[in-house]
């Protein structure tokens, strides 16, 4: 391979990086949007159903280790189920959050699209494991929400 070629190869892969990294934080920020959509919408509901002060809820917007959690996520998704898989599970999402009411959440009748090879169970799992549902747990209990609950 010539000096010029190999020069040639390196721009080129150097040049695909940031498009890379750019579609990975176009995927982030699509699942953090809907998941901040979905929490809100949960929170609502929560507080209708259980007479609980919406003022005692934290903000649905998520902070640093959510992000990383999500990324985590989205990375355990695309090795279960390919970049192919990811955009399925992504616009499945971001069209039943849509539609979406707390009621519908609440009662478990929300479902967005899991692509084929990524089951609920599964997706539960991934999101444990990389923990979101720890980070959501607590941001719950550091708000108030848990105590408030109990106390109905």
């Amino acid at each position: 391979m010539s000096h010029l070629t190999l020069r040639a190869a390196c721009i080129a892969a150097l040049l695909t990086v940031p498009a890379t990294a750019a579609f990975a934080q176009s995927e982030l920020d699509r699942f953090e949007a809907a998941s901040e959509r979905v929490t809100a919408l949960t929170y609502q509901g929560i507080a209708a159903q259980y007479g609980v002060d919406a003022s005692v809820f934290p903000d649905a917007a998520w902070d640093r280790p959510m992000r990383r959690a999500g990324r985590c996520i989205l990375r355990a998704y695309e090795s279960e189920v390919g970049s192919d898989g990811v955009e399925v599970f992504l616009s499945g999402f971001e069209t039943a959050v849509q539609s979406a009411s707390p009621t519908a959440i609440l009662d478990g009748s929300f479902s967005g699209q899991l692509p084929e090879g990524l089951t609920q169970q599964r997706q539960q799992q991934i999101a444990n494991e990389c923990g979101m549902l720890e980070l959501e747990m607590t941001r719950l209990a550091e708000s108030g929400v848990l105590q408030a609950l109990q106390n109905q």
